[in-house]
């Protein structure tokens, strides 16, 4: 089944317990105007795909493709898969990867700086990094321990079990 333009405006607006009407007031169209856009009979213009984006809390992106990107993983997954992939490889390629696949990108570095603490001087910022990059190799070695750990202590159970 083809997702389309109409199906994201109606799944979106239900999400967020919007009424048609205050959509379309929102946007600055009539009640008509946008049921026929959640019906397919008509397309929202672009000029109104920014304030549909807004008030559905989509990007514009997502009402062009007719799919929203939400509906591939659910946030706290997401959350926990990025953070642990974070780790795992290096900076550049973190960020690099982000790069390619946030649409918005200047929304995104507003929402970022939004949650930025106080600013940070060259120095604090590398022995900021070098404190990370510490803790990260910590946990790293702390894990494969754990693992050899765990295999030395089935290896044991294995061997004691074959010499009966």
């Amino acid at each position: 089944m083809e997702i389309m333009l109409k199906d994201v405006l109606k799944a979106m607006r239900e999400k967020k317990q919007l009424k048609q009407s205050e959509v379309a007031e929102y946007v600055g169209v009539t009640a008509q105007t946008y049921m026929k856009w959640e019906n397919g009979k008509n397309e929202p213009k672009a000029s109104d795909v920014k304030k549909l984006a807004e008030v559905l809390e989509i990007s514009e992106s997502e009402i062009c493709r007719g799919a929203t990107f939400s509906d591939d993983i659910d946030m706290i997954n997401f959350m926990q898969k990025t953070a642990s992939i974070k780790h795992e490889i290096d900076p550049i390629t973190f960020t690099m990867t982000l790069y390619e696949h946030i649409q918005d990108k200047k929304s995104f570095l507003k929402a970022l700086e939004a949650h930025r603490g106080p600013e940070l001087s060259a120095e604090e910022m590398y022995e900021r990094y070098k404190q990370e990059q510490e803790d990260a190799l910590e946990d790293h070695l702390a894990k494969k321990e754990a693992d050899e750990q765990a295999f030395l202590k089935h290896e044991s159970i294995d061997f004691s079990q074959k010499e009966d």
